[in-house]
């Protein structure tokens, strides 16, 4: 899938980015489950890449060089909000912030190189496909050789939005995300972006999953019908109230899906989620922990979060 296959920009966001991107309160699976999941993934990286200079593609708040450990030397941080000074978070370890669009490539990042190049909770799924590619091939002739780049998407076979599975890259697949309010975001395959780092001149390694039974949106309604909120139920679990409630929720089938390879994995996910929750005894964030450790370790892009791991040749 060339680059010059991908026909459409990028819907703008419909509402400002200032209040599009409004910082958000953390959930209990976010703040736990999926912090943990970049608090293995992000120390893992500097080591396969033999050094601490890290780029955080969109970084929040900076959680990324909180979760780094020993291992992080130096920590740029690039966002068009600036979360990391604005007292929401404790003060970064080490590192600077720069203020940048990612729509308008890497941005005033400096001459020397990165070890890894960074992007957490999906990123890059908030640029349209031009953009993507621009910023791919930007990352790629600023990496060193041995440089490794793992940007995380939306997967498109997220169980939030079956209705775009077989949908073609490109505008018909931008969906209205609800942030702080509306703004448009793109999924992806795994071949996709598997196809597109190669395009830009990056060798792929690895995707990963991350998120499948429980995406922010799961439940909502707003993709499609019947889904069971099973985030909110994870969520209070953790939290320790509603523990009858979230167990009526976790033994919910699923609604039928589109026939697809994403629909039988999802499927079947929640069949061991239903045994799970109806025969599990214990603590409620115990049985919350246990239904995230089924997550299937795919990494065909069946989750939320889908990063893709490569390096510069």
């Amino acid at each position: 899938m060339g680059a010059e296959s991908i026909k459409g920009g990028h819907r703008p966001p419909l509402q400002p980015p200032e209040t599009a991107y409004a910082a958000q309160a953390d959930d209990a699976v976010r703040a736990q489950l999926e912090t943990e999941f970049f608090a293995r993934l992000v120390p893992g990286l500097l080591a396969e890449a033999g050094g601490g200079r890290l780029l955080d593609l969109g970084c929040g708040d900076g959680l990324a060089a909180r979760l780094a450990g020993s291992a992080l030397t130096e920590y740029t941080g690039v966002d068009f909000r600036d979360d990391i000074k604005g007292g929401h978070r404790p003060p970064l370890p080490i590192g600077e912030h720069i203020l940048h669009d990612l729509g308008d490539g890497c941005g005033p990042v400096g001459a020397a190189p990165f070890d890894v190049y960074l992007a957490t909770f999906g990123v890059i799924s908030h640029l349209g496909p031009s953009q993507l590619v621009r910023l791919l091939r930007e990352v790629s002739a600023h990496a060193r050789p041995g440089s490794v780049i793992a940007l995380e998407a939306l997967g498109l076979g997220s169980l939030e939005w079956p209705r775009v599975w077989e949908t073609e890259p490109g505008p018909r697949r931008s969906l209205p995300y609800r942030l702080g309010s509306d703004v448009a975001v793109h999924p992806w395959s795994s071949r996709e972006l598997w196809a597109l780092h190669r395009e830009a001149g990056l060798r792929p390694v690895r995707v990963l999953d991350r998120s499948v039974q429980a995406g922010p949106k799961t439940g909502e309604g707003r993709y499609w019908p019947g889904l069971p909120p099973l985030r909110r139920a994870l969520g209070d679990l953790l939290e320790g109230h509603g523990e009858e409630a979230a167990r009526k929720v976790l033994s919910l089938p699923l609604p039928p899906l589109p026939a697809s390879r994403a629909a039988a994995v999802h499927h079947a996910l929640g069949v061991s989620r239903r045994r799970l929750a109806a025969g599990r005894s214990g603590t409620s964030a115990g049985l919350a922990r246990a239904v995230w450790a089924l997550e299937a370790r795919s990494g065909g892009g069946f989750g939320h979060g889908l990063t893709i791991v490569a390096r510069k040749p």
